[in-house]
């Protein structure tokens, strides 16, 4: 009988090739899931974060405050539908305390009632944050939330760049806070004070010095009796005062009165450096008065505050007083 010379199947040779690319093929698919999963983890916490965001801005229209972390209704996990990122750990909610407390003494500079003003009357916030990953820098940043992201640990800390120190925790800032936000490891997001106030519909003004210029005077003359004038801020009716020159004295030897023309004359409140003074001088408005003495062109700059200490909201205008002969 012969032989058949055709032969139906596979070589052994074939079936190991194909065996070592079926295998290649599984290997190749399984070694993707996990960067498949880690991203679409990233996606949703980025939505996650998100979500907080406007939450927050939500409420802080509604409330005229920022949540807080103390419990409660006003607690961030309350107000935020999803307190988590897609790993399921809570998110890292940080914020000027100013902006959510009332209580003077665990918040110095809080507002002693929550008002509109209590977001809308601010120029300023505890809280300046950096991106490692671009270098920017991003001033009076208000609240900011953070994800751990797939490496369960907070990259970004409580330091100027690079990150350094104390990695960030949910809390209430009460002083002056620079953040390192490690935008690489972490997933973060903020808000500042003027996107706030956009959010929560602010229409006065912030605290500022009304008066854009002096008039000029001459010497042995009598001073013309000029009202520097504060508006905005906290809605303070007494806001404190400092008057910084190089001499720390007052510019062409002229008075600076407590709230009239024969108020009494603010002594204390002249600095080099009102950053650091402390003794600024109480009064609705100053007025500016006498008979200048030094002759030619003064530069000077006028600092505002709506409170007490040196956390309160401040304001300040360059001047030129110029003193003819």
């Amino acid at each position: 009988m012969q032989r058949p010379t055709d032969t139906n199947g596979f070589t052994l040779v074939e079936l190991a090739v194909s065996l070592v690319v079926i295998g290649l093929l599984i290997g190749l698919g399984t070694s993707m899931v996990g960067p498949l999963m880690s991203a679409i983890k990233v996606r949703e916490s980025r939505e996650n974060l998100g979500a907080a965001v406007e939450s927050i801005n939500s409420w802080a229209s509604s409330n005229n405050r920022l949540p807080d972390v103390a419990g409660g209704t006003s607690d961030f996990k309350g107000v935020v539908r999803t307190p988590a990122d897609a790993w399921g750990r809570d998110f890292i909610y940080l914020y000027d305390c100013r902006f959510a407390s009332t209580d003077s003494v665990a918040c110095p500079g809080a507002a002693p009632a929550i008002t509109k003003d209590t977001i809308c009357g601010r120029r300023t916030t505890n809280i300046t944050l950096t991106d490692h990953n671009t270098g920017a820098s991003i001033q009076n940043v208000v609240y900011a939330v953070f994800s751990q992201s797939d490496d369960a640990a907070a990259n970004s800390t409580f330091s100027a760049c690079p990150p350094s120190g104390t990695a960030v925790s949910s809390g209430p800032r009460t002083a002056t806070t620079p953040v390192c936000a490690d935008t690489a490891n972490d997933l973060v997001r903020w808000a500042t004070l003027d996107e706030l106030r956009t959010k929560v519909g602010c229409q006065g003004p912030q605290l500022r010095i009304v008066n854009n210029e002096l008039p000029y005077g001459s010497l042995s003359s009598p001073y013309p009796d000029v009202y520097v004038v504060a508006d905005g801020g906290l809605g303070s009716s007494n806001y404190q005062w400092c008057v910084e020159t190089t001499s720390a004295s007052a510019p062409a030897t002229l008075a600076f009165r407590q709230n009239s023309a024969t108020g009494a004359a603010l002594l204390t409140i002249f600095s080099s450096n009102c950053s650091t003074h402390t003794t600024w001088g109480s009064a609705t408005q100053l007025v500016v008065n006498g008979t200048p003495t030094i002759g030619g062109s003064h530069y000077f700059k006028i600092f505002v505050r709506d409170g007490a200490t040196a956390a309160a909201n401040k304001a300040n205008k360059a001047f030129v007083l110029t003193i003819n002969p």
